[in-house]
């Protein structure tokens, strides 16, 4: 679409159906634009790398000011309205649309996976074992870790906070 008389909005979809409106409006010929993130979660107690919506809940669309589709969009499939304010549909301004789609292709598909595996040498930064070296083991919860020390000639197992080592 992309021309002058057309202007980009905000769509309310109904929970967890981001996907789905976005699907459906393209079916429709209908630009659309969903950005998402990735993040590192712990998901059953393992670090997982997965994708989430930016904005869940909500789906940017290009359409003709003009009117035209309008109705489309609100009986759309995964679609549950559009933003409004007064009354009037919020528009998003194609300088801001812009930078999300910088944040969600540059940003986004180049996270580092920093999180330690089972078996990589990482050092303690904090605490009374500062600056000893050790072996990775594995993730216990959200905010700490298994890492094995070598003392005095023997592995000793050792509960850090994920922020007081790094991987060597």
């Amino acid at each position: 679409m992309s021309s002058d008389q057309s202007a980009w909005y905000l769509v309310q979809c109904k929970p967890r159906q981001e996907s789905r409106a976005q699907e459906n409006l393209e079916n429709q010929s209908i630009n659309s634009f969903f950005p998402i993130i990735s993040l590192e979660k712990i998901v059953r107690g393992k670090r997982k790398q997965i994708e989430e919506a930016m904005f869940p809940g909500y789906l940017f669309v290009e359409l003709l000011e003009t009117g035209e589709y309008w109705s489309k969009i609100r009986s759309t499939r995964g679609v549950r309205d559009f933003v409004r304010f007064g009354g009037v549909p919020a528009k998003i301004s194609q300088q801001l649309l812009e930078q999300l789609k910088v944040i969600d292709h540059d940003f986004v598909t180049k996270v580092v996976d920093s999180t330690p595996k089972e078996g990589d040498r990482v050092r303690v930064t904090a605490g009374p074992f500062k600056d000893l070296e050790g072996i990775f083991k594995m993730p216990d919860g959200e905010q700490r870790s298994i890492v094995l020390l070598n003392m005095l000639g023997k592995l000793t197992v050792l509960e850090v906070s994920n922020d007081e080592f790094e991987k060597i």
